[in-house]
């Protein structure tokens, strides 16, 4: 089995654990005269096979991916990276904007021009997000390629 295909049974089993636990919840207590559909010790059973079965998968996926640790580390760095730039658009404008802000002085009402100076612009922002949204983007082909080509054992 590959890479790719384990990721998707990884998934698959971790779908399984989560049904098994909420059955296993759900048909826990239950009235003497109205007994469960599901016995809630086989299910357990189960549940920690799965559990078993969940471990073992994790460590032959970390263990091949090995090849490819440092693409991985990358690529998370990026996606926190990505998500900090995408922040900042909050927070960017023109190198200089000039408006006029009101105060309040003896009663009334003064506009007085104020200028705001934004040391990293929106231009800068938005560069960054394309680069980094690239860097994400070949990070992720180059590891499908592995891990759709890379046997796990």
């Amino acid at each position: 089995m590959n890479i790719a295909f384990a990721l998707k049974e990884k998934n698959r089993i971790t779908g399984r654990i989560k049904k098994l636990q909420t059955q296993i919840e759900n048909s826990n207590f239950y009235k003497s005269d109205q007994p469960p559909d599901l016995d809630s010790k086989v299910l357990l059973i189960k549940l920690q096979e799965e559990w078993a079965y969940l471990i073992d998968l994790k460590t032959k996926i970390a263990k091949a991916n090995i090849g490819i640790a440092d693409k991985l580390i990358r690529l998370a760095e990026a996606k926190a990276e990505l998500t900090f730039w995408n922040h900042m658009t909050k927070y960017s404008q023109k190198a200089e904007t000039t408006s006029m802000r009101s105060y309040y002085i003896d009663g009334s009402s003064v506009q007085v021009p104020e200028t705001i100076i934004s040391t990293i612009t929106s231009m800068e922002v938005l560069t960054n997000i394309d680069k980094v949204q690239s860097i994400i983007e070949t990070l992720q082909d180059e590891i499908d390629v592995y891990n759709g080509t890379t046997k796990i054992s």
